[in-house]
């Protein structure tokens, strides 16, 4: 015989984690389940009369009210898994809960199988108990499950007696499946949307049975159901199966497409917004959706119908793709939708036509018309910003500028158009994408500052104070000075802000260097000296570099005096500066160097020498009178330098030649060399040393490459 049906509080109770924000919850359900089970398998023993049988149930319907407080039901699950039966849990927490992990594993372990059996006896896959359960109704419920007479309930008659003793005894608010009353079978859908499917089904069938209603209370009952039905599951992986197989579901009262609507109305907004997505990638993305046109239509207006009703955030992506693939016609959707659908096709009109609508504009001469359609083309720009047509939006305002100084008596309404696109959002979402540094888009905006003029100077001075990357403060400088060279001086200014900070002035400075020479090279020489004398090595070194490319040749003199510069960076700048111009005053000065290696102080053969070396393959093969090819100095160098002898390793003479030295001379072989350099590199090629190794190996490659041969 059991024993006493109420277990101390922690007997059986699996104790949560004590992070688990459902711990209170957990502990009250797996103290009434155990109960609730114990009740069920005790009272099968007694009548229902006998004091044990009641002793089973006492306040277990107060246990349940308490548990269901804010709950709607309480659902048990059969899944059928390898090795046995897995039951589930759902209408308690957000998530369904594996019976076993509610209660302490000993407990489990003895009633778990127990409770299986149990409804496997009775071939239930599903079991719901309501929280609208009276008193009674909940004790005749749990006498009618423990009664030997429906122990085993799996022939049909025994469903059938089963059923209408459910009837007979008022027992009203449950729900349950037999395992043969399973739906969708032949279908590929999830367990768990085949077991709601049932359940609809059933449920909508068991309504005239159980209430004398009209057909508004019918109405009433079956929405309840669904929402009974939908609510513990909280994915759409799950909802939308059942909403593509709702066919399964109807019945004579009630039919497909109400059940579709009432369904859609009852999810929530994250969940509506997840079906939204999963319809749309299942009948459009994947193009392998099993529904008809038909449905696929209807549930995409019903869908889109719920959205428009609750004003959901994020359903404007979902609901254009529904009209970009005609799965709902313009005017379902939202206003403001349906005004940024007609704004794309005016300017897809307008992209289709540019060329006549800006030479229709041009011909404009009242004020009112020219104002209005300038107000038309200015209202498009956001559309053209969003397609990367940043051509047209530069020719819409080079129109408009030209205008404001051509045509008297529309240049008050050109002007204020201007203006609203200077101070605008517009302008905003330009700035925006410049900033971005992507070398096509800014490439492609550019010119649209231009366009603007004086009116873009505050956005463009801006970006020299914003922007820390070097092609966004490269083609702003470009278009301060094509706007106006003498902004050469507000560039410097920016430069010249103490609260820059060293690493803005650099980066600004390495911009004016990498502008094209020609065009700003009267304004921007002479504007560069003060860097050039600037106490930070670095500020000197970009100035310098900057010069450079300004002057070109011309500036030779102040390039071979920086060769004595203090800082050793400054000085390799020189000897790049003076190398690409192929100064042969320099070049004197390099091979000077370069053949005093032994007395060079061993700082400056590590860092400077190098760069030396380097610098020598801008000159070519060049012959010097009395004194042989640049080849053949770099070979005598390497000679003199390290042994070249008949073994797999190159053993150093003396310490005078850095690793890297070797290095730049192979490189340098491979620019200008001939076939007499190719044994040393070959014995390069083979040695231990990986730097050595793969100079070589490139220098061997580049010589091939001059002389025609491909590499396969």
């Amino acid at each position: 015989m059991e024993s006493n049906t109420h277990e101390p509080e922690s007997v059986g109770i699996q104790k949560p984690a004590q992070s688990d924000p459902h711990t209170e919850i957990k502990e009250h359900l797996a103290k009434f389940l155990l109960a609730l089970i114990q009740a069920f398998l005790r009272t099968g023993y007694y009548t229902a009369d006998h004091p044990q049988s009641k002793s089973a149930k006492e306040g277990l319907y107060e246990d349940f009210q308490n548990l269901l407080d804010n709950k709607y039901e309480l659902t048990f699950l059969v899944s059928h898994v390898p090795g046995g039966e897995k039951i589930l849990i759902e209408g308690m927490l957000p998530e369904p809960q594996e019976l076993r992990s509610i209660m302490l594993q000993g407990m489990a372990d003895m009633y778990t199988p127990k409770f299986a059996t149990f409804l496997k006896r009775k071939d239930l896959i599903s079991l719901t108990l309501k929280a609208a359960m009276s008193w009674s109704e909940f004790n005749n419920f749990v006498d009618l499950m423990g009664e030997p007479t429906f122990a085993d309930t799996l022939e049909k008659s025994d469903k059938e007696r089963f059923s209408q003793a459910l009837r007979e005894r008022g027992i009203f608010n449950i729900s349950y499946i037999f395992n043969e009353e399973l739906l969708a079978g032949e279908r590929d859908i999830p367990w768990r949307s085949q077991v709601a499917l049932s359940r609809l089904r059933k449920d909508f069938k068991m309504i005239p049975l159980y209430q004398d209603l009209d057909e508004i209370g019918m109405k009433k009952v079956r929405r309840q159901i669904i929402q009974d039905v939908v609510r513990p599951m909280q994915s759409a992986e799950i909802i939308y199966p059942i909403l593509a197989n709702s066919d399964l579901a109807e019945t004579e009262e009630f039919k497909e497409t109400e059940i579709d609507k009432e369904m859609i109305a009852s999810l929530s907004e994250e969940l509506l917004l997840q079906v939204s997505r999963m319809f749309f990638k299942e009948t459009i993305s994947q193009g392998t959706s099993d529904l008809n046109q038909e449905k696929s239509t209807r549930l995409a207006k019903q869908i889109a119908l719920s959205l428009n009703r609750k004003e959901i955030k994020g359903r404007e992506k979902i609901l254009e793709e529904y009209y970009k693939y005609e799965l709902i016609p313009i005017h379902e959707l939202p206003e403001a939708i349906q005004r940024k659908i007609k704004k794309r096709r005016e300017v897809d009109k307008f992209l289709r036509n540019t060329d006549f609508y800006l030479k229709s504009f041009d011909k404009i001469e009242d004020p009112q018309k020219y104002a209005r359609f300038a107000r038309s083309l200015k209202n498009i720009l956001p559309e053209l910003i969003r397609k990367d047509r940043y051509e047209e939006i530069q020719k819409i305002i080079a129109h408009m500028d030209r205008h404001s100084s051509e045509k008297e008596d529309l240049a008050r309404q050109a002007e204020q158009i201007l203006d609203e696109i200077e101070s605008g959002k517009i302008l905003g979402a330009l700035k925006a994408r410049f900033m971005s540094g992507q070398k096509e888009t800014c490439l492609a905006i550019a010119p649209i500052f231009v366009a603007l003029g004086d009116r873009a100077i505050p956005h463009l001075l801006s970006f020299l104070k914003g922007s820390n990357d070097q092609f966004v403060l490269k083609c702003t400088c470009e278009n301060l000075l094509e706007i106006d060279p003498s902004h050469i001086h507000v560039i410097l200014e920016a430069v010249n802000d103490k609260e820059a900070g060293t690493e803005s002035t650099i980066r600004i400075i390495r911009a004016l260097g990498d502008m094209p020479s020609d065009s700003f090279i009267q304004a921007l020489a002479p504007s560069l000296q003060p860097y050039l004398n600037h106490k930070n090595p670095r500020v000197r070194e970009e100035a310098l570099w900057a010069y450079y490319r300004v002057m070109g040749e011309r500036g030779e003199g102040l390039y071979l005096a920086f060769l004595s510069d203090v800082d050793i960076a400054v000085q390799k700048t020189a000897i790049q500066c003076l190398s690409r111009m192929k100064s042969e005053t320099a070049l004197h000065k390099f091979l000077e160097i370069l053949k005093d290696l032994g007395d060079a102080p061993l700082e400056k053969g590590q860092q400077l020498v190098p760069t030396l070396f380097s610098a020598l393959a801008f000159y070519g093969n060049l012959e010097r009178p009395g004194e042989g090819l640049l080849e053949d100095f770099l070979l005598d160098t390497l000679e003199s330098q390290v042994s070249l002898g008949p073994l797999k390793f190159l053993k150093k003479k003396r310490s005078v030649l850095s690793e890297g030295a070797v290095a730049a001379i192979c490189e340098t072989l491979g620019k200008i060399g001939t076939d007499k350099s190719r044994p040393v590199l070959e014995k390069f090629e083979k040695q231990d040393n990986m730097i050595w190794r793969n100079k070589a190996a490139e220098a061997l490659k580049e010589m091939d490459r001059r002389a025609g041969i491909s590499e396969h």
